[in-house]
């Protein structure tokens, strides 16, 4: 309905497409011995942004969406803080889809699809 409600603007996150986490599991199955026994953050490293960063990012996209932040809401998730995905680049993954192109496949769904989609929080 071309508004976005931002509530603790400033709460940083680390995005991925889903293309590159289903790459991410191919990569991990065939590399299962290299991998195994470790931990693994899967993020773009070069997605490490503010949910306000995010929100300006779609605004240069949908220049009629208005944005507005809600000062007295909380973020029911509580993650803040950057993340690095450099583990698992030194083993040989690293995501390829920008930012800028997700936000573009996800707008072409949203632009084509009639239903109203909900935000439960």
């Amino acid at each position: 309905e071309n508004f976005l409600d931002i509530f603790e603007p400033n709460f940083r996150r680390n995005f991925i497409h889903i293309r590159d986490v289903t790459r991410a599991i191919v990569f991990s199955i065939k590399n299962f011995k290299r991998l195994k026994s470790n931990v693994f953050n899967l993020g773009l490293s070069s997605a490490n942004i503010t949910k306000i960063d995010l929100a300006k990012k779609i605004k240069k996209k949908i220049k009629t969406l208005k944005i507005k932040t809600i000062k007295n809401r909380k973020d029911p998730d509580k993650r803040d803080y950057f993340v690095s995905n450099l583990k698992i680049e030194k083993k040989g993954f690293k995501a390829k889809i920008s930012l800028d192109e997700g936000i573009e496949e996800l707008i072409n769904v949203f632009k084509n699809n009639k239903k109203k989609i909900i935000n439960n929080y």
